[in-house]
């Protein structure tokens, strides 16, 4: 992954300088598929942060990659649900039925969903975000 990009999705940043985030996604298409070495996309690293923002923008920009796993098949809502980002989760369960449903029954490499993470890392507020929305 391009350093800029994933410094811009660690840090949670659309527009910094000369980056602007909606720009350089639209130059070329393969730029938000762009991962990195564990197969994580831009989405993936900004659920891991936390970055509701960041997350929304990539959205707006490239919605297919809401259900891009990574390489242990684990989409950005599992990111997210492990690391409590309630946040980020409400923002990609608030994604058209279609997606929701998908993305509640994807499972990642150990056959947990995102549920299953929230409930094992014991952040009830995410879990109950989720059966909510399931």
């Amino acid at each position: 992954m391009d350093p800029t990009l994933y410094t811009a999705a660690v840090e949670g940043n659309i527009s910094k300088g000369d980056f602007t985030l909606a720009e350089y996604l639209k130059r070329e298409e393969e730029n938000a598929y762009q991962v990195t070495p564990t197969g994580n996309t831009i989405l993936h690293v900004a659920a891991h942060y936390g970055h509701s923002h960041f997350v929304a923008e990539v959205l707006k920009i490239t919605p297919a990659l809401l259900c891009h796993p990574n390489k242990k098949n684990e989409s950005a809502l599992h990111i997210a649900a492990n690391e409590g980002h309630i946040e980020v989760v409400h923002l990609l369960l608030s994604i058209d039925e279609h997606y929701k449903e998908t993305l509640m029954r994807m499972t990642d490499e150990n056959g947990d969903t995102a549920l299953h993470k929230a409930v094992r890392s014991r952040h009830q507020d995410v879990a109950r975000l989720g059966e909510r929305r399931s």
